[in-house]
């Protein structure tokens, strides 16, 4: 059986389709063209800067004050002064003669009676009044014991207190004064601590002094009839005299 071929329709060449499409897109394209040139783009407005002044605002205008008129001078009346009475003459007195004080040795040395503690500072006669002409004072008797009924206590006495020696450079320099030591007596009568209460104004004295009162011996403070340790002042005078070399 054999079959009849059907004749195929012919197709146009690629070069006149191309063609075509290019000038299609061309009108295209000058279509727009022409549109776009006949509507004009709307023109952007501009808005001018603004222009600003400072303008100054007027001072209101002072008001003038009026000229104040110096007042009429016064005259001042005339006050008639008083006459000054005149001060009557004063006689000059005599002048005053000045008294000074004559200030009286101590007294010799003598039993003081004590009613304080054993703590208690008491203040012994002066023993020495010129430690270089002076000799030394004789010892005092011990107190009798006291009988078991009395409670007064008694103070220290003095047993053996040579005078002490006048250093030699405060003879040539003329050195003068009293040493007030501060002596604590224990029970056997020895000085155990010695202090100066007030100085005399001058070193050597006061060591002198100290060294003198070192080797003394008392006889203890007593307190209902026994022996107990007491603090007593002991005042020494150092003073120049003619019978000193």
């Amino acid at each position: 059986m054999s079959t009849l071929a059907l004749p195929s329709s012919p197709q146009p060449p690629r070069a006149v389709v191309f063609l075509l499409a290019l000038i299609l897109e061309s009108g295209i394209l000058a279509v727009l063209a022409v549109w776009m040139r006949a509507s004009p783009l709307p023109t952007p407005v501009i808005t001018p800067p603004m222009a600003v002044q400072l303008v100054s605002w007027p001072q209101p205008s002072a008001t003038p004050q009026p000229t104040p008129h110096p007042p009429a001078p016064r005259t001042a009346a005339s006050i008639p002064r008083k006459p000054v009475p005149t001060p009557p003459k004063l006689s000059p007195r005599p002048p005053r003669e000045a008294k000074v004080p004559v200030r009286t040795p101590l007294s010799a040395p003598s039993a003081l009676a004590a009613t304080a503690a054993p703590s208690t500072i008491s203040r012994m006669p002066a023993p020495v009044t010129s430690a270089a002409a002076t000799p030394a004072t004789p010892a005092l008797p011990p107190s009798a014991p006291a009988p078991a009924a009395e409670t007064r206590p008694s103070i220290p006495a003095y047993v053996h207190n040579p005078a002490p020696e006048y250093p030699q450079s405060a003879r040539w320099d003329g050195e003068e004064g009293t040493v007030l030591l501060r002596v604590l007596v224990n029970v056997s009568g020895l000085p155990e601590k010695i202090t100066v209460a007030h100085s005399s104004g001058y070193t050597s004295l006061d060591r002198a002094a100290e060294k003198a009162v070192r080797h003394w011996r008392f006889t203890p403070g007593t307190r209902d009839g026994k022996p107990v340790a007491m603090q007593v002042e002991v005042p020494i005078r150092f003073r120049l005299t003619d019978a000193n070399p």
